[in-house]
């Protein structure tokens, strides 16, 4: 029976990163009643840097602009639809599917502003310090810092869960979700880290 196209994986990404806060001790989550304000949070738990801070309110405005339908082809295969969800509960988000004869494939991202107290990429930092992360592989896309990572230990062969820095204090988050022979895709995080390069060049170009 076919899975909810990309809802479990980016379900439990979400999890990871509301369970970590920005203040206190690894994994601890900060008190909701004192975010920090946006930028204002350095990075911590050794986590790197974001080289250039990026202004999310074109995404927030319009979540499927990130990427055009000739980008969304060029990560394996033509585009099917983009389905907009601005009340995403981990923040506004964009859902793309591809067009593929071999099972339900998709790819969701979404700007992390419904929690400001996640701690950005330092959050997923301090995750792995606490043992809360099964899988961690730091990553660069275009001189940002990035996260692959994963909460659970029994996730499916075709799906991925990655971060991008857009300031210290905020992250872009991916699903991918691939049918189960990831056809005709070569790497479900390989299609991640470019919807993330992506993500970046748009937001570097002010939107454009």
């Amino acid at each position: 029976m076919p899975k909810p196209i990309a809802a479990t994986a980016f379900s439990l990404l979400a999890a990871a990163l509301l369970a970590t806060g920005c203040s206190g001790e690894p994994g601890s989550a900060a008190p909701a009643s004192s975010p920090a304000a946006p930028g204002s949070a350095g990075p911590r738990f050794g986590a790197p840097s974001v080289p250039a801070p990026l202004d999310p309110a074109p995404l927030e405005k319009s979540p499927c602009a990130a990427m055009t339908p000739d980008q969304v082809a060029t990560l394996g295969a033509p585009a099917k639809n983009s389905e907009p969800k601005p009340a995403d509960p981990t923040g506004p988000a964009c859902s793309w599917s591809f067009a593929t004869d071999d099972g339900p494939s998709s790819t969701t991202g979404a700007v992390f502003t419904a929690d400001p107290t996640h701690g950005g990429i330092s959050g997923l930092y301090g995750k792995q310090q606490s043992g809360g992360l099964s899988k961690f592989q730091p990553f660069t896309v275009s001189g940002y810092p990035g996260v692959i990572y994963d909460a659970a230990t029994n996730s499916s062969p075709g799906s991925c869960g990655l971060a991008v820095g857009l300031r210290d204090d905020l992250t872009y988050t991916i699903s991918v979700d691939l049918d189960a022979l990831k056809q005709p895709f070569a790497d479900s995080c390989e299609l991640g880290k470019k919807v993330a390069g992506f993500v970046v060049q748009y937001l570097q170009k002010g939107g454009h």
